[in-house]
């Protein structure tokens, strides 16, 4: 069953006088225990489309369903809580303060439900799970840009969220980082029955994901399922003649 359902969801934007249309009846399920990854190139709309997914925008047209609720008709206050608790979106900015510790960092929404020794310790338990073990002494400004992504997934992660966004988290990366991230990113849903919704500009980032959307034009291209493994393109061996 779907956790996220989005239905013909229109988008639009006012450019002078010409409305610029973003997203066109956009309908998509996002299922617990899967990564479903959205290929688009640069302008293609998949922020805007991550946006409405999770609720900090509101569609022109259509609805946005967590859990059969339309989120253009709960409160204001069940929204918060909603991205406190169930939607996870990957922040790659870091903290304000840039002396501030990776661990501290992680653990700063934990705060306002957890002892201060609790927070930590979930704080440094998710660092260790997604591979960042060995940064949570050190400060954001001083990692590399690998592992500040890992540590931003940490912490969306900590909060352990149904729901997880990722806008772009491979830019920036090398090959290998980057089939680390998505590769993360994949585990995450399989182990945690988290929903993951991934948006990425190369059609490498899409080599893990269970299931393949192509964002073109304003409307979405596919669905393309693929089992752990699987190329996105196959090609496959010409016979030579004999």
């Amino acid at each position: 069953m779907a956790l996220l359902t989005l239905e013909s969801v229109d988008v639009s934007y006012w450019r002078a006088d010409t409305a610029v249309e973003v997203l066109k009846e956009i309908s998509l399920e996002i299922r617990p225990g899967r990564l479903l990854a959205v290929y688009g190139s640069r302008n293609a709309g998949k922020t805007t489309l991550l946006e409405v997914a999770a609720g900090l925008l509101t569609p022109d047209r259509g609805r946005v369903r967590f859990e059969g609720k339309d989120l253009s008709h709960v409160s204001r206050k069940e929204l918060a809580r909603l991205h406190r608790e169930e939607i996870g979106w990957i922040e790659r900015d870091g903290p304000g303060a840039p002396d501030m510790s990776v661990h501290a960092y992680v653990a700063l929404p934990l705060y306002r439900n957890l002892s201060h020794a609790e927070a930590q310790a979930r704080a440094r338990a998710t660092l260790a799970r997604v591979g960042a073990a060995g940064c949570a002494n050190e400060r954001w400004m001083d990692l590399p840009h690998s592992d500040r992504m890992l540590v931003a997934i940490a912490g969306a992660l900590v909060r352990e969220p149904r729901l997880l966004i990722a806008d772009d988290p491979t830019s920036g990366l090398g090959i290998v980082e980057r089939e680390a991230v998505v590769g993360l990113l994949r585990s995450v849903a399989e182990d945690a029955g988290v929903a993951v919704l991934l948006a990425a500009p190369e059609m490498p980032a899409m080599l893990h994901a269970h299931d393949v959307r192509t964002l073109s034009r304003g409307k979405l291209i596919g669905p393309s399922s693929r089992d752990r493994g699987a190329p996105v393109i196959d090609i496959r061996r010409r016979r030579r003649p004999a």
